[in-house]
């Protein structure tokens, strides 16, 4: 069974465009994508803040449409929501606190030197180690395995994506404020922005209804040729976790939400309250670049 994909088109314009982007050249683009790639559907943003939002293709199995309220999760783009919550914290931390500082006992990282930004752009050492995790464990209790986990690289020599990194910086807030990662950006992040819609919580996601499907599709050989349509199937979420708390696999990728909150997300203001919720700043450092990927020669 092969997986489909989710498309997310994101279309810029500028700022004293009248023009709508959603013409009819991109929506042709956008559908014929989706037809190459087999996917059943997605949704689109124009992010020049003349906001438009729209829903293309199959959102379920019963055949209901994506619309602006279709629930995604956004797997590793959750990890945007991090790197803006722990710059917020309080008692205040930055981007260049040594990790030992704040976890102090548990050995964790390839290098005492290692800073909450060497962990958010992947560059301690440590590779993926995704088979490390285990949903029913604890973040306390995964994280004091870590320091056994052997790095593949020296500390700041290269890029190497590693969700275990995340997982430790969820942990910051249960440190210093005995709040639950998940929770502290619902309270700190999404509530102030008016994100209703958004969760780390599959159960929460589902009960509003508007939950996309995942599909796979039986009947093909991906090694042969991975857009065959084959027979698509209807897959149940993979985290469907209750509550509001979250679990160890949150912060690397457990945010779930639609394109209407990511439009305030993206902005980092409340437009009912037009309280700057997420500094302006920290948008700008989270969307800088900080290490070099070297691809193949």
């Amino acid at each position: 069974m092969q997986l489909t994909f989710f498309l997310f088109v994101g279309a810029v314009a500028a700022k004293n465009l009248t023009k709508n982007i959603l013409n009819p050249d991109i929506e042709n683009f956008i559908w014929e994508v989706l037809t190459d790639w087999n996917s059943p559907g997605g949704q689109n943003v124009d992010g020049s803040w003349n906001v438009e939002k729209k829903g293309y293709g199959v959102a379920k199995a019963d055949g209901s449409n994506i619309t602006e309220d279709t629930l995604f999760a956004l797997g590793s783009n959750s990890k945007a929501s991090l790197l803006i919550s722990n710059e917020t914290l309080s008692p205040r931390i930055s981007w260049k606190t040594k990790i030992a500082s704040i976890l102090t006992r548990m050995g964790i990282v390839a290098s005492s030197q290692s800073t909450i930004i060497d962990l958010m752009s992947h560059r301690t050492g440590l590779p993926g180690h995704d088979l490390f995790y285990h949903k029913n464990q604890n973040r306390s209790s995964l994280i004091s395995k870590i320091k056994y986990l052997r790095p593949s690289a020296e500390f700041r020599e290269i890029f190497q994506y590693s969700n275990p990194s995340y997982t430790i910086l969820s942990y910051i807030p249960e440190v210093l404020l005995k709040i639950p990662f998940a929770r502290y950006v619902k309270e700190h992040i999404f509530d102030p922005l008016g994100l209703n819609s958004t969760t780390y919580s599959g159960d929460v996601a589902s009960e509003t209804g508007n939950l996309a499907d995942g599909f796979g599709r039986e009947g093909i050989n991906i090694s042969k040729n991975i857009f065959r349509s084959g027979t698509p199937r209807a897959l149940p979420y993979w985290n469907m976790i209750g509550g509001e708390d979250g679990d160890v696999i949150s912060g690397a990728g457990g945010v779930i939400s639609s394109a209407k909150d990511m439009v305030l997300l993206l902005q980092g203001k409340n437009p009912l309250t037009d309280e700057q919720v997420i500094p302006m700043e920290v948008i700008q450092k989270a969307a800088s670049g900080t290490i070099v990927v070297i691809g193949d020669t």
